[in-house]
């Protein structure tokens, strides 16, 4: 029989192979999995260290007789398909990070493939990151942005070439609205901001919250692996810190993975502040600060409430929509109502039933 622990590296490994992301020893340890978002009963576990799931990878024969390795990434060794297209080293035609849905016939393929996939991407993700810096360089004129994060799949590294640039936004508490509108005047007039089906290289601005409601209210092990991976876009004091804090109010991410820590990277990439831009949006600060500001906040909650209530994507099942003056977000085609679900399936398919029945964090 195989030891808890033993399924839980299988269970973390199957997470992962859904985003078609084979993972490292270390990255396994990182994200290693919890059951069933229950922590009642890990507190009382021994405290894991990263060499006790490297040599069970290196000597579990339950482990090696589900999965395979190349260059130091672990995968399933019969990959599923059917939830995703076929595996191939070349990325045009791979589905997005989150999002597996186009073939409903399901056969099981060997592929290291997988591996080659995601180097790929990785190169890709080099690539955008230098074109998105651009763009984020001039969004420090925005005025009441406190700080700016990279989410999905920009923030994990796994971009496809036609793949968006997803940003959480967190504004100064009563200026949400203020802070969506330049966001989104800005990202359209210099031509970046997604529109419909034209995604790549895009900036998709799909979330917003506030200083003051920085914790994620939905929870599921799905936002749990999403918010894990987020980063920094800009690099000074005051980012470091309110970054810092964004991760303290969202560590319930710790009841879907054990060993879910702050992260130490997040000023790897991050773009150094510019002084002359943090002053321009300083004064745009000073303009709509008082009872014209108040107006102006008011006016765009107004504006912007009643064209997002009116577009009937906003209305479909499977996603959720969020209106209010703490959080904005726009997920009307969640990949979470398709990811949750398969995870479940493969779980009970490996019998690993503790880790299936995972519920999704609050969809319509």
């Amino acid at each position: 029989m195989p030891t808890h622990l033993e399924k839980q590296i299988l269970a973390t490994i199957v997470y992962y192979d859904i985003l078609d992301y084979p993972l490292t020893g270390l990255e396994i340890f990182l994200y290693l999995v919890r059951e069933d978002g229950n922590v009642s009963d890990v507190e009382t576990r021994h405290c894991l260290v990263s060499t006790e799931v490297i040599e069970l990878l290196n000597t579990s024969e339950y482990l090696k007789k589900h999965l395979g390795q190349k260059l130091g990434f672990y995968f399933l060794k019969e990959r599923k398909r059917g939830f995703h297209s076929p595996v191939r080293a070349v990325e045009p035609r791979m589905q997005d990070l989150h999002m597996r849905c186009h073939s409903s016939a399901e056969t099981m393929a060997p592929s290291d493939d997988i591996v080659q996939l995601r180097l790929n991407r990785k190169k890709i993700w080099d690539r955008k990151w230098k074109k998105a810096k651009k763009i984020f360089w001039i969004m420090q004129v925005i005025p009441f942005s406190k700080l700016v994060m990279g989410s999905g799949s920009f923030s994990l590294g796994n971009t496809r070439k036609d793949s968006d640039v997803d940003l959480l936004i967190v504004a100064k508490k009563g200026r949400i609205w203020t802070v969506r509108t330049f966001f989104t005047l800005l990202t359209s007039f210099l031509g970046v901001r997604r529109y419909k089906d034209k995604t790549e290289d895009k900036i998709c601005l799909n979330h917003y919250i506030t200083d003051r409601s920085l914790r994620i209210p939905f929870e599921s092990i799905y936002t749990a692996h999403l918010y894990c991976h987020i980063l920094s876009v800009y690099d000074s004091k005051e980012d470091r810190k309110l970054f810092k804090k964004f991760q303290e109010e969202n560590k319930w991410m710790k009841k879907y993975l054990q060993n879910y820590q702050f992260s130490e990277l997040e000023g790897f990439r991050s773009i150094k502040r510019n002084k002359i831009l943090s002053l321009v949006a300083k004064l745009f600060e000073f303009i709509l600060s008082g009872k014209i500001g108040d107006y102006f906040e008011k006016k765009m909650s107004e504006v912007q409430t009643k064209r997002i209530k009116k577009d009937p994507l906003n209305m479909k099942k499977g996603g959720r929509i969020t209106i209010s003056d703490d959080q904005l977000e726009f997920h009307p085609n969640s990949h979470e109502a398709k990811i949750i679900p398969e995870f479940n399936k493969r779980m009970k398919e490996l019998k690993l039933f503790e880790f299936g029945e995972q519920k999704d964090s609050g969809l319509t």
